[in-house]
């Protein structure tokens, strides 16, 4: 099997994607509250710092110490995340400066108006040369105590701003960004590995053990069985599979029986032609001389004469005699199916017609309940009307005081092989004959279309055995179901479509 498509590394795959998306959501959301909050630290940080600064500008220059400013920004400079503090007055010189070469210089004029446009205290965030900086400007008010100094003409003496660089921060969350990259990576090689194994144990092994229990199944070996030990989902996959074996070794069984069933009717049937066919061709011939003499016989006699009537009787069982022999040639020998279309209806309405002039049938209601559009046929008529004469016979003659026989047709839709023949076929027409005599016998009705089975007086058991034959030439089957007391129903299928071989020819 292809790497790709193995199921273990679709699991696989599907799980290190998965994990790894729902750690690297988890791990940007924890970074960016950690950003915020270190950013917020730094914040009040430098906050906190410019405070401490003012104070300590503010404690020197009431003291008279004004010499200790300059050495107060200096000392405080010397912090490595501190880019610059600068104190300058309202017309942008600087006085007092962390780096001392900036002290005596003057801002330009816009810059100068927005320090002087921000409120007392302002916190900014601004990006020098790809760094993130936090600048802060305090106004230095002209208190009271500085009255001395400076005067009550100005409102601000200066203006302290601080420079605080967010490097270390920077660094931290690149840092913070590495190690979460780096455990993302350790997790989804161990899920990975993890993964691997779990699915090797639980879901690979046992699906190889049942896909080659499959394929030995596959290869005819029905004892297989598959044995995973497992109470879980693929545990009752093996029971189904175990079960779906012990139900096709019994059908492989039937099978069996039904085929050397068949194959052994098959043989009856052939020595029984042959048989048939050696007595007939024996008999036939005498027969009809036996019949022309009695012929002659009986015309040289006078009417009157009363050996005349024993001719005649003579000359009927003769006649009976030569229907058998017929019979036996029929069912010995049948003749090969003349396939053309047929239109089943017409076949059964022209056996109707038939037996419209049987006495028997004048007592007999026929009721007639034929599917519309049902399909033509590829058939011979002929003998299919052979066959329904048979079997309508069959049911008058079950019916001696009179009854009703009710002609079916539908159309059906196979769903695989049926259980009373061989070939599938995806549509049969079904012809029901039901009539309402006394039924079949159960111990009966398994023998009915055997040769020579017969429950009449009068009879060669041979009607139904023909029928059969020539319903199965047609690629079809009968059947018959019966309850005693409740009538019986005969059912003929045939296929809609030509019978063919698997080159596509149709069968002889």
């Amino acid at each position: 099997m292809p790497v790709l498509h193995s199921l273990k590394v679709k699991f696989v795959a599907a799980l290190v994607l998965l994990v790894s998306l729902v750690i690297g959501l988890s791990t940007w959301w924890t970074l960016e509250v950690h950003r915020g909050h270190m950013l917020h630290a730094t914040e009040d940080k430098v906050r906190a710092l410019t405070e401490a600064i003012d104070r300590g500008i503010h404690v020197a220059m009431r003291e008279g110490r004004s010499q200790d400013v300059q050495r107060i920004l200096e000392g405080v400079g010397r912090d490595p995340d501190i880019e610059k503090i600068i104190i300058f007055d309202t017309h942008g010189k600087i006085l007092r400066a962390s780096q001392p070469d900036l002290v005596g210089r003057v801002l330009d004029r816009d810059r100068l108006s927005r320090y002087l446009d921000q409120p007392d205290f302002a916190v900014t965030g601004l990006h020098e040369n790809g760094r993130l900086v936090q600048s802060v400007v305090k106004k230095i008010r002209n208190r009271p105590e500085c009255f001395a100094c400076h005067g009550t003409g100005e409102a601000v003496n200066g203006i302290l701003h601080v420079d605080m660089s967010f490097r270390k921060t920077q660094e931290q969350i690149r840092e913070m960004e590495g190690t979460a990259l780096w455990t993302m990576l350790l997790t989804a090689a161990v899920l990975a590995a993890g993964g691997t194994i779990l699915m090797v144990r639980l879901v690979e092994r046992p699906v190889g053990s049942l896909m080659r229990a499959m394929a030995k199944v596959e290869g005819g070996d029905l004892e297989t069985r598959a044995h995973l030990g497992r109470r879980d989902e693929l545990g009752q996959l093996a029971q189904s599979f175990n079960a779906m074996v012990d139900r096709l070794k019994a059908a492989r069984a039937e099978i069996e029986v039904f085929h050397q069933q068949r194959l052994a009717r098959a043989e009856r049937l052939a020595t029984l032609g042959e048989l048939a066919a050696s007595l007939a061709h024996e008999v036939k011939n005498p027969l009809a001389g036996i019949a022309g003499a009695i012929q002659v016989m009986a015309d040289e006699l006078p009417e009157t004469d009363p050996r005349k009537e024993i001719m005649g009787e003579i000359l009927d069982q003769v006649h009976r005699l030569d229907k058998t022999v017929r019979d036996l040639l029929a069912f010995a020998r049948p003749g090969k199916p003349d396939i053309g279309p047929c239109d089943i209806h017409q076949v059964l309405d022209r056996v109707l017609i038939l037996l419209a002039e049987n006495p028997a049938a004048k007592q007999v209601r026929v009721v007639r309940a034929y599917q519309a559009g049902i399909p033509s046929l590829d058939a011979d008529s002929k003998q299919l009307g052979q066959v329904f004469l048979n079997l309508l016979l069959n049911a008058i003659q079950a019916m001696p005081t009179g009854g009703q026989i009710t002609l079916k047709t539908t159309l059906r839709e196979m769903d695989g092989t049926d259980g009373n023949t061989s070939m599938a076929r995806d549509r049969v027409v079904e012809v029901a004959l039901t009539d309402t005599g006394p039924g079949i016998p159960p111990h009966l009705l398994q023998d009915i279309f055997n040769p020579f089975f017969t429950t009449k007086h009068r009879g060669t058991g041979l009607g139904l055995s023909v029928s059969r034959r020539i319903v199965e030439d047609h690629g079809g089957w009968i059947d018959a179901e019966s309850r005693p007391g409740q009538g019986a129903t005969f059912r003929v299928c045939l296929p809609v479509e030509t019978l063919t071989r698997q080159t596509g020819e149709p069968l002889p």
